[in-house]
């Protein structure tokens, strides 16, 4: 015989009546605290999954933060944190290790008691959740619990169910324990193998359940060899995705942030540009720069003409360019005329000079083509 669900029998009352619901009036009524953050604009109580690949740096910045809000100090160089207890659970890494980086993240007479650490938890399985909730109650003033590694915590897997549901379920139980403690808690992972996905999403190694559970990711991407590093903030209270900069600081063992990750490219292959054009003892195109740099055509392409712009780089021919401080585009017609050669500039070199002015003066490419052609403009 067929039985009702126990689940659907506890939301039923002795009366047989169904569950009573809320109105968008009742919800629009009530009133929540802020978001809690561990760090400003970066990490939101809530869980998140902070992805990064093997010996490039993760590990450094996790402890870091901890560091910074145990001590209430300065994270990643520019975020002042409100200070609380912190817990680092280095599942990867032992003692003797920590003990190395905390000489070089903290001066020695920094006081560090509410910083935490312990280099063995339970699996999730295991009572690892429970544990975790039991010592968030004995440390109320807790605001960054960190676990490094996720795959050191994570429920062992049986094989008979899919990888979205086992990674879905390695996650979430953390959920309701942040929820309840109003505390951010890191669960740093590792990145898959594929070069360049085209979704933050997508570096994640496993499948989508993990970041299907999590609040929000922290991706730490970073060319081996390279002192610079990028970090992507998304999450489900980051109002819009940032992408920023990072700095490796030698002397003082830690991440900076020193801007936005956009810029920060631009100001590197426009350094790059130059240093090709230095090398040149005639005019180069884009094409050849490119190819030079191992970078997309049209992305230097478009580097190349904002710097003529900006008076780094000169027009001397159609489409090539030498270091300089004039533009072609900021002449007369006249000028135009004597600055490429006089009677040898050629008509294309003339139109194409025309065009980019025509392009500075905010005409859209459409419009610009047809006061060319002599078209009128409606």
């Amino acid at each position: 015989m067929s039985r009702i669900p126990d689940d659907v029998l506890n939301d039923l009352d002795t009366n047989g009546r169904a569950p009573e619901t809320l109105t968008g009036n009742d919800l629009r009524a009530k009133i929540f605290p802020p978001v809690s953050w561990a760090v400003p604009d970066i990490l939101p109580s809530g869980v998140t999954l902070f992805g990064g690949r093997e010996k490039m740096g993760k590990s450094w910045l996790a402890f870091g933060l901890c560091i910074s809000v145990a001590t209430g100090g300065v994270a990643l160089g520019t975020k002042r944190v409100p200070q609380g207890d912190a817990l680092y659970l280095s599942l990867e890494d032992g003692e003797r290790r920590l003990h190395r980086r905390i000489n070089k993240l903290a001066e020695p007479d920094t006081d560090l008691s509410r910083l935490h650490y312990r280099t063995e938890w339970e699996s999730v399985d295991r009572g690892g959740v429970e544990d975790l909730h039991k010592w968030l109650d004995s440390h109320p003033e807790t605001r960054l619990v960190v676990m490094d590694i996720l795959k050191r915590i994570r429920p062992h897997t049986t094989g008979r169910r899919g990888m979205y549901d086992d990674d879905y379920d390695a996650v979430r139980p953390f959920v309701p324990l942040a929820n309840e403690h109003d505390v951010a808690i890191v669960l740093v992972h590792h990145l898959n193998q594929q070069s360049n996905p085209d979704d933050p999403f997508d570096w994640f190694s496993g499948s989508a359940g993990l970041v299907a559970a999590a609040e929000g990711i922290l991706l730490f991407r970073r060319k081996r060899g390279d002192a610079d590093a990028f970090l992507t903030v998304d999450g489900k209270d980051i109002e819009e995705r940032t992408e920023l900069a990072l700095k490796w600081e030698p002397l003082a063992t830690s991440w900076t942030v020193i801007g936005g990750a956009e810029e920060h490219r631009l100001s590197e292959i426009r350094a790059a540009i130059l240093r090709v054009m230095a090398d040149m003892d005639e005019p180069i195109g884009p094409t050849d720069v490119a190819d030079a740099l191992d970078e997309p055509v049209n992305k230097i392409k478009q580097r190349m003409y904002q710097m003529s712009n900006g008076g780094e780089l000169r027009v001397v021919s159609r489409g090539r360019y030498v270091t300089g401080s004039h533009n072609l585009h900021n002449f007369s017609e006249e000028k135009v005329t004597e600055v490429m050669g006089g009677d040898n500039l050629s008509k294309a070199d003339r139109d194409n000079a025309r065009f980019q002015r025509l392009l500075d003066q905010g005409w859209s490419e459409e419009l610009a083509l047809k006061e060319m052609r002599g078209e009128g403009i409606d």
